[in-house]
């Protein structure tokens, strides 16, 4: 009986310690622990329209103790840029990384940006996808 109250117990304790970061994606692309936990990696603009605004604003928290930068974001393809902080970021607040989709092009698209974080030795990937409606369409 005791063993599997333990069990439960350890069970139990193990979902508080890992459920601490439950809004926060891990990147699949590392093999370690990154210094840097995303809300999210994905952004889908969905439909939009023809020389809209397309711009994706990816949340994300340091977890490392240390302090962290962000040496370089880039981007897939010249029809996207980023804005990131290039300052060491030392407390653990929210930060974000920009990319903008340059929505003259007309149609679906899959682009990417790989964050590159001081110490670690593979990118982030991070993804914007959506479609840009033709103007005669809106």
């Amino acid at each position: 009986m005791k063993t599997k109250f333990l069990f439960f117990a350890l069970i139990l304790c193990s979902g508080f310690v890992f459920g601490q970061n439950k809004d926060f994606e891990s990147p699949a692309t590392t093999s370690k622990q990154s210094a840097i936990l995303f809300k999210s990696l994905i952004y889908d603009f969905g439909k939009i329209k023809h020389e809209s605004e397309a711009k994706a604003v990816f949340i994300f928290k340091k977890v490392s103790k240390k302090p962290v930068k962000i040496t370089n974001v880039q981007t897939s393809c010249g029809c996207t840029a980023a804005d990131w902080s290039r300052e060491e970021i030392t407390n653990k607040k929210k930060q974000k990384i920009s990319i903008v989709y340059d929505s003259r092009i007309i149609g679906k698209f899959t682009k990417y940006a790989y964050v590159y974080v001081e110490g670690q030795d593979d990118p982030i990937q991070l993804q914007i996808k959506g479609e840009v409606l033709p103007p005669n369409t809106q």
